[in-house]
């Protein structure tokens, strides 16, 4: 429990670091791209972020390299969750700030919220799972 515990709040900060990155970009790109690309644009960038914050220091460490054919099993369940989590998160901020009519930053925020629910499942169960 304790180990999951660990992990869930490293997680957490990842994901908040990268929450950060997406609203930075979210806003930097908003003055170019309408508002749903400039969301899907940050939230991979901000994914990235996520990939590496979780497999290096959330769910395991520098020696965890996995053997060839595990890099490639990892990397197609991360971009399977990272697919959902990219549906789940720009769907979630579309419900936000359009539906709900929440101003963007916060719909970001609350966006992500819901996304890291599935990531850090998606993460633990199996992108990163030994």
């Amino acid at each position: 429990m304790k180990v999951i515990v660990s992990q869930a709040i490293k997680h957490l900060l990842t994901g908040a670091f990268a929450t950060v990155v997406d609203i930075c970009i979210f806003w930097i790109l908003s003055f170019i791209f309408f508002t749903l690309a400039s969301k899907t644009l940050s939230f991979i960038v901000a994914m990235v972020i996520k990939y590496a914050g979780n497999k290096y220091w959330a769910f395991g460490g520098p020696g965890d390299y996995p053997e060839k054919d595990g890099i490639k099993r990892e990397l197609i369940f991360f971009m399977l969750v990272m697919a959902v989590g990219t549906i789940i998160d720009v769907g979630a901020f579309y419900i936000f700030a359009n539906i709900l009519g929440i101003f963007a930053t916060i719909s970001i925020i609350f966006a992500a919220a819901v996304a890291a629910i599935w990531n850090f499942l998606g993460y633990k169960f199996l992108v990163f799972k030994k």
